[in-house]
């Protein structure tokens, strides 16, 4: 995605604050970065289809979602 953290969707994570314990947030990033590559202006319907094979014990699902939405604004 971006080494220096820059990818807007690296950057929504880290202002969402979304990670509680992180180990799930690789995968989730990479899977919400390829969506959005498809997906323009995705609703929460979309999100939860697209991100529904990525579980998370921590249940930050509204974090991520909320990071998507936010990527999405600054790839428009």
């Amino acid at each position: 995605m971006s080494a220096n953290g820059l990818h807007p969707v690296q950057k929504a994570w880290m202002h969402i604050n979304v990670p509680q314990c992180g180990y799930c947030q690789p995968g989730q990033m990479m899977q919400a970065s390829a969506f959005l590559k498809i997906t323009k202006k995705p609703t929460d319907a979309d999100i939860d289809a697209a991100m529904s094979g990525n579980i998370c014990r921590c249940g930050t699902y509204q974090r991520v979602r909320a990071a998507i939405k936010s990527a999405a604004e600054e790839l428009a």
